[in-house]
């Protein structure tokens, strides 16, 4: 015998010298790959419930961001419209004036407007389609 196959059969005893190939291997083996995979199962389960709970703690915070989203809207909204009511008398001169002197063109300053109302709009809505992709 030479070195390398004493080598080898010391590798393979190393390997194999604990293997359990007494009476009854067969049941001891089905009984721990049962065992194995009634632990699988329940990691399986325990991942799923996780994944669940993950779910609806982010759907929770989602529907948070969208209330605190809509409410600061909602107060941009309400302060710009409070703003636009206590300086209306300057607001006007600024718009009104212009337009009857004949300095603008109205249905220039009409389609400003309404340029400006479509795009604001269009921001408004765009925004939540794209969220809930």
């Amino acid at each position: 015998m030479n070195i390398h196959e004493g080598r080898l059969e010391g590798r393979l005893r190393g390997l194999f010298g604990t293997l359990d190939a007494r009476a009854g291997f067969e049941g001891r083996v089905m009984a721990r790959v049962a065992s194995l995979a009634a632990q699988q199962g329940a990691m399986r389960a325990d991942l799923r419930a996780q994944f669940e709970r993950r779910r609806e703690l982010t759907r929770r915070r989602l529907r948070r961001e969208a209330w605190s989203n809509g409410i600061s809207t909602a107060g941009i909204g309400v302060a710009a419209g409070a703003l636009a009511w206590h300086y209306a008398e300057l607001i006007g001169r600024w718009l009104i004036e212009p337009i009857a002197s004949g300095q603008v063109d109205p249905m220039l300053a009409a389609s400003v407007s309404l340029t400006a109302v479509a795009a604001a709009v269009a921001l408004v809505l765009w925004r939540p389609s794209r969220l809930l992709r």
